[in-house]
């Protein structure tokens, strides 16, 4: 009822004041500085509640409770930036609604200021006038209406005696309320992993659990027998993991894979922004902090911190923690060697594998002294490993037949000095022969793990060809990422 005007005989205009009308005898005796004799200026407007009442007809489930989600924009020194910042979930617990009556006295000395004010308040119902209590968006009772009900001209009586009152116009206003109870408010929580164990019989001292990593069970101790581990995410996106890098790919999406030792596979669909993703989801992504977790087929997870790639959002970069990484399988050559003239296991640096090889290399073009190789290891010694991608020699080559830069210096039990080794073994140098230290024709059941010396990557065998160790295709449930 504010800001609203009446024009005086001398053409100024003059703002109306208003005030809460329903003031307490003492307030009251402090306005009229404690006298009897003190008149009310006028033009005045007073406003004051007159009835309030329970609005049965907009009665409703009184258990009902609404939650929003609120994801706030990041501030960094004071200022709003693109960022994501705090999350909350605010429970809206079902309001009271009233209907709540107000009367709006309009106070004037004669009756050209009385229209002059009714003028510009009456207009405003047509036939009731809109009102928004606050700004505040998660507020579901900020709207409402108010309703002029009652207009009562006058409040002086006919015939008018010599101490006249003041004129008195009012207006009965009605407005639907509710009385909200308290919200709950709290960091937005999200499902986005669920971990689902299913146990089965007792077991007792002396037992493994297989893909768990743990020790031997102390004697005495009891646990249930793990069944299966199932984990499921909300996002329902595989994940594709390379080098050092992540991509997103849709539930329905799929890449074409390719040899271990190349690039990236070749993805199929559209690319998907990493930021576009973690905005849907709770916590706030943190460059070099936020981590990646891998689960791997023992069990165990290979985890590292993520950053978004800044010139191309669909990527995201990874630093992965070495300690993470699943132990190397050690491969061993004494058992193999058979008193081997020549290979002396104290000046070897095998014999005791620590799970390397010295480089992965074809066979067919390139030597055992290749530039690169001679380059990075020197001349040819004892104890040298490979990864071949090729075979080299036939099981059908005659003597002295094979390829001359993988012949042996001696010849084996036959007198063949041919050597004969297919794609995928790990052959190793005696000093005089080549052997095979890894036939993966004959391993096809067991996983081993290894790395190669010369990039650092390390691979895993899973029965069929080698793969880089954790890098691959993820499911939803295989991968998850915390911020």
């Amino acid at each position: 009822m504010s800001n609203f005007v009446v024009k005086y005989g001398d053409g100024s205009l003059h703002r109306i004041p208003v005030m809460y009308g329903d003031a307490d005898r003492q307030v009251a005796s402090i306005i009229r500085n404690n006298s009897e004799n003190k008149v009310n200026s006028v033009p005045r407007i007073s406003v004051y509640v007159s009835a309030l009442a329970l609005d049965r007809d907009r009665l409703a489930d009184q258990t009902f409770v609404d939650k929003v989600n609120i994801r706030e924009r990041d501030v960094v020194n004071g200022q709003y930036t693109t960022g994501q910042g705090k999350n909350y979930t605010v429970e809206r617990l079902m309001p009271t609604p009233f209907k709540l009556t107000m009367k709006c006295d309009i106070w004037s000395s004669n009756t050209d200021q009385k229209l002059q004010i009714l003028e510009q308040i009456l207009v405003l119902f047509n036939p009731s006038l809109e009102l928004q209590t606050t700004d505040n968006y998660i507020d579901w009772t900020s709207l409402t209406v108010l309703n002029l009900n009652d207009i009562n001209w006058d409040s002086r009586s006919v015939p008018v005696g010599n101490d006249t009152p003041i004129d008195i116009a009012t207006l009965t206003l009605e407005t639907p309320i509710w009385i909200n109870p308290p919200v709950k408010v709290k960091h937005l929580g999200v499902i986005t992993k669920i971990v689902t164990s299913m146990h089965g019989n007792s077991i007792t001292s002396g037992t493994y659990i297989e893909g768990l990593g743990q020790d031997p069970i102390e004697p005495t101790t009891t646990l249930t027998d793990l069944i299966d581990i199932s984990a499921t995410t909300i996002t329902g996106y595989k994940l594709e993991v390379f080098n050092n890098q992540a991509v997103l790919l849709g539930p329905h999406e799929s890449s074409i894979p390719l040899e271990p030792t190349l690039e990236m596979p070749v993805r199929q669909g559209t690319p998907l922004d990493w930021l576009d993703i973690f905005n849907q989801y709770p916590g706030k992504y943190v460059a070099g902090s936020s981590r990646l977790y891998l689960t791997q087929p023992n069990g165990s997870q290979v985890i590292g911190t993520i950053a978004i790639n800044p010139l191309d959002h669909t990527i995201l970069q990874v630093q992965w923690n070495p300690d993470t990484l699943t132990s190397n399988t050690g491969i061993d050559s004494a058992g193999l060697l058979d008193n081997e003239p020549g290979y002396n296991l104290n000046t070897c640096n095998r014999p005791n594998s620590p799970g390397t090889f010295d480089a992965i290399i074809n066979p067919q073009n390139t030597g055992p002294n290749d530039a690169k190789l001679f380059a990075q290891y020197g001349e040819l010694s004892a104890g040298r490993r490979y990864l071949i991608i090729d075979e080299i020699g036939s099981v059908h080559n005659d003597i002295n037949t094979g390829p001359e830069a993988w012949r042996n210096s001696v010849p084996d039990g036959h007198g063949n000095y041919d050597f004969v080794a297919y794609p995928n073994d790990i052959i190793e140098w005696t000093g005089t022969k080549w052997i095979i230290v890894f036939n993966a024709s004959q391993d096809t059941d067991t996983l081993v793990w290894q790395t190669n010396i010369y990039t650092g990557i390390q691979y895993i065998w899973n029965g069929v060809s080698w793969v880089k160790s954790f890098e691959g295709l993820y499911t939803a449930s295989q991968w998850s990422i915390t911020l």
